[in-house]
């Protein structure tokens, strides 16, 4: 199993864990939407980022990670699934300078906000949740962690790495997040801490193809823990013909006789997978006569 979650939970059952590796994913997303480089490493991070929140909802749950900041894109959104799924995007700053790398500065994304929504799917009536945080370092990790302190009140330590190889193209991609469980001490909260702040070369061990289990292992160290669920991830995307048509009819008659009479056609890119769809004139006719 290539891209895939590990998690995990002490033998104590106070300090939980997952590690991520998506390598493959997130060299397959990149190269769909072109993106070399530090856009390549930024779709990268927002879709670990994205697979470290779904790893903990609960089934049925669409995890909605929007990123809006000054630095080297504008926006990152992702919506991650308990199931593995994810599919996302960025949008480049055209007006960015070359960001910095320098950890004890302000990070690559600059700074904005950070929103977190959560939704049951499957039930129309349920209230979606919503958390929003500013980003106070401008590294998503960092941000990360930020949120799952304001926002969830728990404790948590994430770490988010994407290598690239010379060519701009993704070389490596992961991540993990740990996390203080109800009834956890300040003695095992320290241990974890230390351990992950010895976590320096992380991004190096994702290079050299260190398994997920061994990533846990550095954190855990003396601690005993527990293999939970592994799960294989995968990029996919949910767009369809039939929700661009819906979508279609809903501008209006006014908007689909428009797009007649100036274009003779209506052509609609889905964000996600660049995927085209397109309805010509005797299409948008029908979903005029539909309107009506």
């Amino acid at each position: 199993m290539s891209d895939h979650w590990q998690k995990c939970i002490s033998s104590s059952g106070t300090i939980r864990g997952v590690a991520i590796r998506c390598t493959e994913l997130a060299r397959e997303a990149t190269e769909l939407h072109g993106l070399r480089g530090d856009m390549a490493r930024a779709l990268g991070e927002t879709l670990v980022a994205g697979f470290l929140l779904s790893s903990y909802s609960k089934e049925g749950e669409r995890m909605n990670l929007n990123v809006k900041g000054n630095g080297w894109v504008v926006q990152g959104l992702v919506d991650a699934y308990p199931d593995g799924r994810i599919r996302g995007y960025v949008v480049p700053n055209e007006n960015a300078v070359t960001p910095t790398v320098d950890l004890t500065g302000e990070g690559p994304w600059g700074q904005g906000v950070l929103s977190v929504l959560r939704k049951r799917e499957m039930d129309a009536r349920s209230e979606p949740y919503i958390g929003t945080v500013p980003l106070v370092t401008g590294h998503l990790a960092k941000d990360l962690t930020f949120y799952w302190l304001q926002s969830e009140q728990v404790p948590s330590a994430v770490g988010i790495a994407i290598n690239l190889n010379d060519d701009g193209t993704v070389g490596s991609a992961g991540g993990f997040l740990v996390q203080a469980m109800p009834g956890a001490t300040d003695q095992e909260i320290a241990e974890i801490e230390t351990h992950v702040n010895k976590l320096s070369d992380f991004a190096q061990e994702l290079a050299t193809d260190t398994d997920t289990v061994a990533i846990l292992s550095r954190i855990f160290q003396e601690r005993p823990f527990l293999l939970l669920e592994k799960k294989a991830l995968r990029y996919e995307c949910h767009c369809s013909w039939e929700r661009v048509r819906r979508a279609l009819t809903l501008v209006g008659v006014g908007e689909l006789q428009a797009m007649i009479d100036e274009v003779g056609e209506a052509v609609v890119r889905c964000d996600f997978c660049t995927k085209e769809y397109r309805a010509d004139t005797d299409e948008l006719r029908k979903m005029i006569e539909e309107s009506k």
